[in-house]
């Protein structure tokens, strides 16, 4: 099932979408149907849930198809203005709704399904049960259900469409470069380029986490792709559990940030805003530079502070083993057609499948001439990568379950908020609250962000965050795309802020350490990383915008401003730097956020002179490790 609906969508990206009312009804009807098979099939292997509470997952599943084909089905009669509906299509649509927020409950937890629900009884009972600015308009019984079911909009509507064709076949690629073995390659390369310097292995899981964040766009995925492996190795070297379980999430959650492949919210960011999704990718290389720029600096002065080792030279692999025909065609080729597509024109669906098609040509030509290839035999190499494509497709409609009940549900929050002019009211508020005050704005965009992203995964929050704190950020003079990357990268950072944080919990299960203080590691690592926003904000050479000389002032000024943030939060720099240095540094790093040729003046001098007292007091001492 999972491989037959995968490769339905891989034929639509190549060949051309079915008409609306067909294609998203599809992909949403599998993704909240499968979530209720994957409940049961789990139920029964561990035994966990009666056979009848199984059966009834079953028929939620079925009935999940059915209402989903009943839209395929009666598409025309539906879609007819004149159209007068009866009980069974209100009871459809009715069911739809109550399916996908239990479904959505299933595979993302209570957070955005109970605000799903809450919308809906403002959005249908709101006109009786309130009064004033916030009271809603009356809507009818057959209003609800075109708003939710048997239109283009709701469950239906552009988050579904962006799902079946686009984020499927990014969720495919990166599945099969899983399943293909060609993502070992990143581990490996990381470690050669990283691992010789101070907290080597630490490094090592944050340049991982950045090539393979460009496959995954997932922050606890990422976690327990690489974690798997970083942690465990940081640990052996004598690394805190705490502080290895810290570096993995940090780095892991970025991964939605770095460009080519960005994650599902990148698209759905290209649809709001209107724009190619290469502007995305160009406008996010700054961002992500800095945030892994922060991430690195933390842990090298973590290491040097501890005197943390480089990677022992035994474990140091070979050029030639990630750089052998092999093991680098299949995995940069691929990569490198789909920015070639992206960048000459080509649509982001149309763009992936190529790049699909090249990952399994590139596969089935140099398998055979591996070193284990000629011993198998050509015939047998294909036939292992027969099987490697279909376990990745496999994994892939797995994801998919979750990506589609949750944008589903996410839709019907921003169809309400749009539908009733609560999102401009929010927005209204937001702008009211921060008196018009650019900054203030974006501390509460800031939070809302993080908030919204509590318990439910970053597409999620962006959606939400867009939807109500981006508008008032434009009001206040912010291009749309600033505005957008702003909230985007805080619903990033939502997963490593406590209390709720997925790619902590993970990280933390993985290393063996006290989930609390897995937090307080990577809050101490993320510090500079907080304020990477503010920067874009107010330089915008950042998001590649503007000339090439001011993106290359821009750029630098806010390297160095980061580099300051993260020797006054660490308290590191050749040596334990005292309270009022830590001040300094960051005081440097203040006047370096100001966007005036004053204030980088003053605070590049400013952090000239912090560097020259430290460097001119002599050697570093560093601790030990603990």
């Amino acid at each position: 099932m999972f491989a037959a609906f995968v490769a339905l969508h891989f034929y639509n990206a190549l060949f051309g979408q079915f008409e609306p009312l067909v294609q998203r009804p599809i992909f949403v009807g599998f993704g909240i149907g499968c979530a209720f098979f994957l409940y049961a099939a789990r139920a029964s292997r561990t035994g966990a849930r009666s056979g009848i509470e199984r059966a009834v997952d079953i028929m939620l599943g079925l009935l999940a198809f059915a209402v989903c084909l009943y839209v395929i089905v009666n598409r025309d009669r539906l879609s007819d203005i004149m159209v007068r509906y009866g009980p069974l299509d209100k009871a459809a649509g009715l069911l739809a709704v109550l399916l996908t927020l239990e479904a959505a409950r299933r595979v993302i937890g209570w957070f955005l399904p109970l605000l799903a629900l809450c919308t809906v009884i403002y959005f249908y009972f709101g006109h009786d049960l309130i009064e004033g600015a916030w009271r809603p308009p009356r809507v009818s019984a057959r209003t609800a259900v075109e708003t939710f079911y048997s239109s283009t909009t709701g469950l239906f509507g552009y988050l579904a469409d962006i799902g079946a064709r686009v984020i499927v076949i990014y969720v495919l690629l990166g599945a099969l470069l899983l399943s293909t073995g060609s993502t070992d390659s990143f581990m490996k390369m990381a470690t050669w380029i990283a691992g010789r310097s101070y907290g080597g292995p630490a490094k090592v899981c944050a340049l991982s986490s950045a090539m393979f964040g460009t496959v995954t766009g997932s922050a606890v995925a990422n976690v327990m792709a690489t974690g798997s492996i970083t942690i465990p190795t940081m640990k052996r070297l004598r690394y805190p559990p705490a502080f290895a379980g810290a570096v993995e999430a940090v780095a892991s959650s970025a991964g939605q940030l770095t460009p080519p492949v960005m994650g599902a919210a990148a698209f759905i960011m290209a649809e709001f805003l209107n724009i190619p999704y290469t502007d995305i990718v160009v406008a996010a290389i700054g961002p992500a530079f800095l945030y892994y720029l922060a991430v690195w600096l933390g842990v090298d002065l973590y290491a040097r502070r501890t005197g943390l080792q480089p990677t022992p030279r035994s474990e140091m692999p070979e050029p030639a083993e990630f750089l052998a025909p092999d093991k680098s065609i299949p995995l940069f080729l691929p990569i490198a057609a789909m920015v070639y597509f992206l960048f000459n024109g080509y649509t982001p669906s149309y763009a992936g499948a190529g790049a699909i098609i090249v990952l399994v040509v590139a596969c089935g030509l140099v398998r055979p001439f591996a070193r284990d290839g000629k011993k198998q035999g050509v015939l047998a190499c294909w036939a292992k990568l027969a099987r490697d494509i279909y376990e990745g497709m496999v994994e892939a409609g797995r994801a998919l379950v979750m990506i589609a009940a949750l944008l589903a549900c996410a839709a019907i929050v921003v169809k309400v908020l749009t539908a009733t002019g609560a999102g401009v009211k929010v927005s209204n508020l937001l702008f009211s609250v921060s008196g018009q005050g650019l900054i203030l704005a974006l501390l509460l965009a800031a939070v809302l962000a993080i908030l919204l992203g509590m318990d439910v995964p970053t597409t999620a929050s962006y959606v939400l965050a867009a939807a109500i704190a981006a508008p008032s950020l434009v009001r206040l003079g912010l291009p749309e795309l600033t505005a957008h990357l702003f909230v985007f990268y805080y619903a990033i950072l939502s997963a490593i802020t406590p209390p709720v944080c997925a790619s902590v919990y993970a990280a933390a299960a993985l290393a063996g350490a006290n989930f609390w203080r897995v937090a307080g590691r990577a809050l101490m690592l993320a510090g500079a990383i907080y304020v990477v926003p503010f920067l874009f904000v107010f330089r915008p050479g950042i998001l590649a915008q503007g000339g090439t000389v001011q993106i290359l002032l821009d750029m630098g000024v806010a390297c160095a401003a980061v580099f300051a943030v993260s020797v006054g939060t660490s308290g590191w720099f050749r040596g334990k730097v005292p309270v009022i240095g830590r001040l300094l540094f960051l005081s440097a790093a203040g006047l370096l956020f100001y966007a005036a040729p004053a204030a980088d003046i003053v605070g590049g001098l400013a952090l000239a002179g912090l560097l020259a007292w430290r460097f001119l007091r002599g050697a570093p001492q560093p601790g030990r490790a603990g």
